[in-house]
């Protein structure tokens, strides 16, 4: 409590999992996020979004600050869609066309449950949309309401990427195999070399296709589809990565404490 411009009072943790504290008799969000890391979501705007159970919180300035969530419901994956911003979970699938100012049901078709844990849409295929409904599988949709069965061997994985191509990449991660991969959604097999992520830490670069995994050793990257991985170079165990989808020398990362990193130069150095 030296200086007027240090934090006086830590105000704990608010609605939405954001913690603030006062400053100069203001309270002000800090970039220590809390709940439970269900996503983490870089826009082509610059924005940042994280999901969570209370919905999804906004970072307008590279993760230093963040509203509280929005309530909108579990969102435990989210997405950029030629409709908008896809948020998926428990019970939700909607869609924001004013970046993840408000939000708008879509339902869910003939999806055979509404219980979404992974949702990915393919980057160069921005009206392809695929769910993992937990417990039965992965189904893609090619117009948002009518889904056709894909695969059962991601029904306990608990995160999804799609990389980019016509024929693209998908990517999972599952409870016991950890990092599974398949080239036409019906054949799954481990990633070998992958290292231990954590049960949402995973991205791929829509343009580049590299993939990222945030997990106990911090982040790692693969430039070749998931063959060789590169550790980078997080001070701490992390939950959840992105990277941003216009350039990618900026990563985000959110590390196990719930500090915000980002790197400028693709993992080499971070701050928080």
């Amino acid at each position: 409590m030296a200086s007027a411009g240090l934090a006086l009072l830590v105000a704990g943790l608010l609605g939405g999992g954001v913690w603030w504290y006062v400053q100069k008799d203001q309270v002000v969000p800090a970039a220590r996020l809390g709940g439970d890391f269900h996503a983490l979501r870089h826009l082509p705007d610059g924005r940042l979004l994280y999901g969570q159970h209370a919905g999804v919180s906004i970072s307008t300035d590279g993760g230093r600050t963040w509203s509280p969530a929005d309530g909108s419901g579990d969102a435990m994956a989210l997405a950029t869609s030629a409709q908008g911003v896809v948020m998926a979970g428990h019970d939700v699938l909607k869609v924001s066309r004013d970046g993840a100012n408000s939000w708008q049901d879509t339902g869910f078709g003939n999806l055979p449950g509404s219980d979404i844990h992974g949702f990915a849409v393919a980057p160069g295929l921005p009206d392809v949309w695929y769910a993992n409904v937990a417990g039965r599988g992965l189904y893609r949709t090619r117009n948002t309401r009518d889904w056709e069965f894909v695969s059962p061997a991601t029904a306990g994985a608990m995160a999804l990427a799609v990389g980019p191509g016509s024929s693209p990449r998908l990517y999972a991660l599952t409870m016991d195999a950890g990092l599974v991969v398949s080239d036409d959604g019906t054949t799954w097999q481990g990633a070998g070399g992958a290292p231990q992520a954590s049960g949402a830490g995973l991205d791929v670069h829509p343009v580049s296709g590299n993939v990222y995994i945030a997990g106990p050793s911090g982040v790692a990257r693969s430039e070749d589809r998931g063959a060789t991985w590169t550790t980078l170079n997080l001070p701490e165990g992390a939950l959840l990565v992105t990277a941003d989808p216009r350039e990618e020398r900026n990563v985000y990362a959110v590390g196990e404490s719930g500090l915000v990193y980002r790197s400028a130069d693709g993992g080499k150095t971070w701050a928080n």
